[in-house]
């Protein structure tokens, strides 16, 4: 049985040949057969030409798909394990292409056994203060909506029945989809490397969708929240009108202007949390069936040939 690398990329033609001649490097040396899995999505440059003169210089192979449009980085990780999953392998592992995913990681992940999942968590980071400060905030956020902790990319090793498992229900976000599965899992820490073309293609715009994206797959801990302020609130409502009615009508006080104003606040923030409730059903119910129609393969399979679909 084989294992699996499976890298997105787009429009990473200055770094691409670099990329792979490092996962050659690693690879090379190891007593494992690979089948490395370059999923272009869509790139505008000539990335897709430098992937058709590659070779390995070890035994293993390159599969280099192309998609018929572009994705996104997410689906397009989708799409390369979609491929991987009819293949001879016991498991794959995902990283980014830009370099920031160092291959030496590959060798200790391997030497790891028995866990469904292996995350290689993040060390030092090389970008600038704005951005780790914005990142940090939404590792915040993220973990006071969710509980959990979300410290890896997209880097990580997955055994073949997470592969089928991932190929059957899909995904937003890669590493918080991981988050959800209860499963087996262990991490180990590596720091990201600098980029090999030096530029980042998410700005504060991209990490934003990102962290929405990664929210999505707890839509329901999510919608579970605001029905909870939701009921919350409710309660406050009913001890408030029940203490108006007893100051009104039994002990014929006057009630303070402040304690109006307090119920109508009460009442909008319980109409607010209802409405995100339904509107976050609804949203969950749209992405459910998206999910459905991203299960279908997109891509071509590039071998130096002319193009032809998979089989």
């Amino acid at each position: 049985m084989s294992i699996a690398i499976v890298s997105p990329c787009f429009n990473e033609g200055s770094a691409i040949l670099d990329f792979l001649k490092r996962v050659d490097n690693v690879i090379t040396g190891i007593d494992e057969q690979f089948i490395v899995v370059i999923v272009d999505d869509c790139s505008e440059d000539d990335t897709l030409e430098k992937l058709r003169s590659f070779q390995f210089s070890s035994p293993n192979s390159l599969h280099v798909l192309s998609l018929q449009y572009n994705v996104g980085h997410q689906a397009a990780i989708y799409q390369g394990l979609l491929y991987v999953s009819g293949l001879p392998i016991s498991k794959a592992i995902v990283m980014d292409s830009d370099g920031e995913d160092d291959p030496d990681a590959i060798t200790e992940l391997l030497q790891i056994k028995n866990y469904s999942i292996v995350e290689v968590k993040r060390g030092k980071r090389r970008e600038s203060f704005l951005f780790k400060f914005f990142y940090a905030l939404y590792k915040m956020f993220f973990r006071l909506i969710t509980g959990k902790t979300i410290d890896f990319g997209n880097y990580c090793m997955i055994e073949k029945n997470i592969i089928d498992r991932i190929t059957h229900t899909s995904f937003i976000h890669f590493p918080a989809y991981l988050l959800k599965q209860k499963t087996s899992r262990t991490f180990i820490r590596y720091n990201r490397q600098k980029r090999i073309d030096g530029k980042s293609k998410m700005g504060s715009q991209g990490l934003l969708i990102h962290a929405f994206n990664s929210l999505i797959e707890f839509g329901q801990d999510l919608l579970m929240m605001f029905l909870k302020l939701f009921l919350v609130v409710m309660v406050l409502l009913a001890f408030l009108l029940g203490f108006s009615f007893y100051h009104k009508f039994i002990t014929k006080k006057a009630i303070a202007g402040w304690f109006s104003t307090l119920t109508v606040e009460l009442v909008n923030l319980a109409m607010l949390c209802f409405g995100f409730f339904i509107l976050g059903i609804l949203m969950l119910n749209l992405m459910h069936k998206q999910n459905n129609r991203k299960q279908k393969c997109i891509y071509r399979i590039v071998d130096g040939k002319p193009d032809t679909l998979p089989s």
